[in-house]
């Protein structure tokens, strides 16, 4: 793959994000890469984002800039920037981050063969003012080559990653009622695999708007009741399951999960997990006590 300045084109979507807008295009405008374009989806603010971006492009025409008819949401507006996108490599860029400026250099010249790559970020206020947190005190950051650490919870913070413009054509379109990281993350560690790069590039920005958050964010939804929450897990495996991969063990390991996905008391679904908790728990910030105790907890949880 030819990928010695290559164009990369950064994906973002855009939702009433005036305030922070500016400092993050100027991250991406002055990147040491120089090779890209910036292709924004608006999805129906009601700020001044439109006018903001507008006002950048007239100095800067490799900005490409789109507005949905109607609000469509997060997943659904990104697809489109992707889908808008012309280059080799698409990176995602959330509209309130502040990149470092090296951070596709490094991204690009580090992929290699991989179907996408990520960094650690680091947590800051609305402010940009460091939280003295990263990512990599919330998760085990890791190269992946198997699905499996997706199918409990996303394992990849999907605003640092990069990815092939090939493999983005055998992912395309997103599933509905799913995030769009989560199915990008899964689908590239179930083939040619997510490569972690130990470097932050990101300074990802918490504040009371965040559409997505970290779990200290202030913007959480309140979980739902067991029922929807059970129904919505088990559709989201069910939709895993459809995707593009060809990694036997992640299969395997997706059919059996949905198998013993049920309410009732299982032993057969604890010393599945005992077998798979290597697998399906690396990304988990946890001593091996407590994920041992997550495999006992499954013989009686109905939802993992």
């Amino acid at each position: 793959m030819q990928k010695n300045n290559s164009l990369v084109s950064v994906a973002m979507a855009t939702y009433n994000g005036a305030k922070y807008i500016e400092e993050q295009l100027r991250s991406i405008i002055h990147q040491t890469y120089n090779n890209i374009e910036i292709v924004i989806v608006d999805d129906c603010s009601k700020d001044d984002t439109v006018k903001i971006i507008q006002q950048y492009q007239l100095k800067y025409p490799f900005i490409n800039l789109f507005v949905n008819e109607h609000n469509s949401g997060v997943t659904k507006t990104f697809e489109k920037a992707i889908k808008a996108s012309k280059g080799l490599f698409i990176a995602i860029s959330d509209q309130d981050d502040i990149w470092e400026l090296n951070k596709i250099e490094i991204l690009v010249g580090e992929i290699g063969e991989h179907d996408a790559i990520y960094s650690n970020s680091l947590l800051v206020d609305a402010n940009g003012i460091s939280l003295n947190k990263s990512f990599t005190s919330i998760m085990n950051m890791k190269t992946y080559y198997s699905g499996a650490p997706f199918l409990l919870s996303n394992s990849v913070p999907g605003h640092t990653i990069l990815m092939t413009k090939e493999f983005v054509k055998k992912i395309l379109p997103f599933p509905e009622n799913m995030l769009f990281d989560l199915w990008i993350g899964f689908c590239a560690a179930a083939n040619n695999g997510i490569k972690h790069v130990d470097k932050t590039l990101v300074k990802y920005r918490q504040h009371d708007t965040n559409t997505i958050g970290t779990r200290d964010s202030k913007n959480i939804k309140q979980k739902d009741p067991v029922k929807l929450q059970f129904q919505f897990k088990l559709n989201e495996l069910k939709t895993l399951a459809t995707a593009p991969i060809r990694d036997e063990k992640t299969k395997l390991i997706l059919a059996k999960m949905i198998h013993h996905f049920h309410r009732k008391w299982s032993f057969k679904r604890s010393l599945f997990f005992f077998k798979y908790y290597n697998d399906i728990l690396i990304s988990k910030k946890k001593p091996v006590y407590r994920k041992k105790l997550f495999c006992i907890k499954m013989f009686f949880k109905p939802n993992f």
